[in-house]
This record gives C-alpha cells, structure tokens and sequence, in this order.
C-alpha cells in the first residue's frame, strides 16, 4: 500500500517539528475568513497579530485570561478529495500509465490542503493588551501538468511554526476618539519543498522521502517586527467606526526566497459596529492589503533538469488585495455563543459559522483564493473546518 505518499507530502515537512501564487499568509482564521479576510481595523481575536497587532486591543476585557488550545484548522480545495483518491489508487496499482491518466485527468488544476494550530494566552486590561501565541502549520499544494512529453506533478509545500507575541496600549480621548498602538513579534522557522515528482518517483515509495528532501528541501529561519495602529472614533456610537494601519512582517521572514516567504507589506481598514435589534453584535469591516504590491507571482520552469527553477513577477491586482466582510453575533449566554458571517474574499463570497459549548468550539468556513496573477485568471473554492478548546 502506498496510499501514504500525497499526504506525506506535507508530512514530511513537519517531521523534526500558498500555493506559490496565493497572497503570502501565515495563519487564516476561519472567523475571519468567514467574513471576507477583513480584520485590520476591527481585530477583537488573539490571531489578529497576523493582521494587525493593535486589534488585540479589542479583546474582550471581562473574560480574564483568554487561553485559546488546540486551534485545529483543516483547509482544502473543493475537489481535495478527488484527485488525493484518485492519485493515491494510481500510486497502489504500481503502474506507471495509470498515473499519468491521473495526472492527465486533473492537468493543470491547483489542489490545495493545509492544517495549522495556533494556540494562544491573552488577556486586556482595558488600557493595555498582551498575547503569546504558538504556530504550527504545513501546507502542500498540487498541480498536475500533462501537456508535455512527461507528464509531471508540481510541488510546493511548507512545514513552519514558531512563536508570536503581540502587546497594545491605548491612548484615550485623542481628538474625536482612542488610538490603539500595537507591536507585534514573530520568529518562525520552515521546511519548503518546490519542484516536480514524476510517475515514476511517485512509485518509489520507499525513497521518496529522501529524494525530496535532496532535490527540493530548503531549511531556513527568520523574525519580524509587525507595527499597527487602530483610530477608534467615540463619536456616533450607533456606528462604532474604526480605521486601522499595519506594516507586517519588517524583519527577515523572505526564508531565503523560497516557497512561504513573507514580504514587508502595508495595509489599511476601516470597520463599524452598527446596532441592529435582535443582534447582540454587529461587524461590518473593509480591508486593502498590500497596499504598495510587496507580493509576487511565482512561476516555476518545468523543464527535464532535476532542479528547481523558477521567475517572480509583480503582482499588483486590485480585486485580490480587497476584502469586506459582516458578521452577526447571533446570541451569548455563560456557556455558549452562535456567530455567522460573510463577505467577499478577492472577488469571492465568503461564508462562516462558529459555535461555542462550553470549552469547545467548532466553525466552519467557505472562501475563494485567486491563484493567478490577476483576478478571473484561476480561482480554487477552499472549504474549511475548525475545532479547538478555549475559554
């Protein structure tokens, strides 16, 4: 049986422990892109340090400590299960011209599958807000190619992980309302893969292991210093408007330019909490990332060579830095809470749900990533679970 090999794929990342043209991210939290992405000026989670820093700000102050544990969160594209089947039963027949009608069945289609837990310690003391958090993720992406003579299956994946901390302080009654000042850290170390397998490496199991690692693994480390800000106005207080700024990633996260790396990038919000009857809390957010284009388009050179080579270009899409997004907290009460949301993710609608009992919480959440340079060229519809404890 050698059904293991596709997973293993992003496994073998973790062991010591986007796809190359998604929008460089380290964490999604499905609460947020349930609500189209959008968190810059509205923050309010502990994971609001990979967005903006000062959004910590907005952590609920009557909960005391916040311990949010084994975030688990399953992310894959919509046809996911389909091509892992169908490669995985080509790979256990052992023959070759079965996997290349596989890869011909699914050429040039970009699969999809990440799994990420970040768990994290928070707490707001009204004027000021602290959290530490710890991540750990691997993603792997697929993409058949069998418009050539050999017929190939590109690979880029990632294992990373490492620790977070964010700490914020309010300035109140600044002019019209209360600035929120935020600095983040991060250091986080990778294991990436980018390259291609061909049928007949995906037929030996047995070395596949180690062939990877020696033609594709590339080990790298890094740190950032992530800077926000958040003007909250204390006018209109049916509103609760909000606009926000952050610089993420200023440091040293490139990871020697390989898969995964992390540009310095800029981004703008702007958020209201309107009052609406029969809903205990409304969000209604918009967000520009990237705003000066940091993040590139990657295209890999797929020649006969073993070795992995590839040319970066600009991307600078409007449509794809955009997000909006509305969420309603539906009820709350001492031991549970119902929350859902939508938006528009790069031009996508979102959808999200997130329900909590007790300690335990489990959302579900829908968004579409644009995978080419510009946005229409190639879409892939990614489905989300999550379950973690916290309270």
């Amino acid at each position: 049986m050698k059904k293991w090999i596709v997973p293993v794929l992003a496994g073998l990342t973790l062991a010591p422990l986007s796809n190359a043209a998604d929008l460089a991210y380290l964490y999604k939290d499905m609460r947020i892109m349930g609500m189209g992405g959008a968190n810059i000026a509205s923050g309010g989670y502990s994971s609001s340090v990979f967005s903006n820093p000062a959004g910590i700000a907005n952590l609920p102050t009557d909960h005391g400590f916040i311990v949010e544990l084994l975030g688990i969160n399953v992310a894959a594209s919509s046809d996911a299960s389909d091509i892992v089947s169908d490669l995985g039963d080509a790979i256990d027949s052992d023959n070759e011209d079965e996997i290349i009608d596989v890869l011909e069945k699914y050429s040039g289609q970009r699969t999809h599958l990440d799994v990420a837990n970040y768990s994290s310690v928070s707490k707001n003391h009204g004027n000021y807000a602290w959290t530490v958090g710890l991540l750990a993720a691997t993603d792997v992406n697929l993409t058949p190619h069998a418009n050539n003579i050999d017929s190939i299956l590109e690979v880029q994946s990632r294992g990373y992980g490492g620790i977070t901390a964010a700490y914020s302080y309010t300035f109140k009654k600044v002019g019209n309302g209360n600035i929120h000042v935020g600095l983040g850290a991060k250091y986080l170390f990778q294991k990436s893969f980018e390259g291609k397998l061909t049928p007949g490496d995906l037929l030996n199991g047995d070395d596949i292991g180690d062939e990877l690692r020696d033609r594709m693994e590339s080990d790298s480390d890094g740190y950032s210093i992530d800077l926000g800000v958040i003007y909250q106005f204390i006018y209109m207080k049916d509103l609760n408007p909000a606009i926000g700024l952050s610089i993420m990633n200023i440091g040293n996260l490139e990871f020697d330019d390989s898969y995964g790396g992390q540009p310095t990038t800029v981004n703008i919000g702007a958020s209201i909490e309107p009052t609406i009857p029969f809903i205990k809390k409304t969000r209604i957010a918009l967000d520009y990332v990237d705003l000066f284009n940091a993040n590139k388009y990657r295209i890999y050179n797929l020649d006969k060579s073993g070795k992995v080579s590839y040319s970066d270009y600009k991307d600078s899409d409007f449509i794809k830095r955009l997000r909006f997004g509305i969420s309603g907290l539906i009820y709350e009460n001492s031991w549970s809470s119902l929350e859902v949301a939508t938006g528009v993710y790069q031009g996508g609608l979102t959808a999200g749900i997130d329900f909590t009992a007790s300690v335990f919480r489990l959302g579900f959440a829908t968004y579409e990533e644009e995978t080419g340079p510009e946005y229409g060229d190639e879409s892939d519809r990614r489905y989300s679970i999550n379950l973690s404890i916290a309270w």
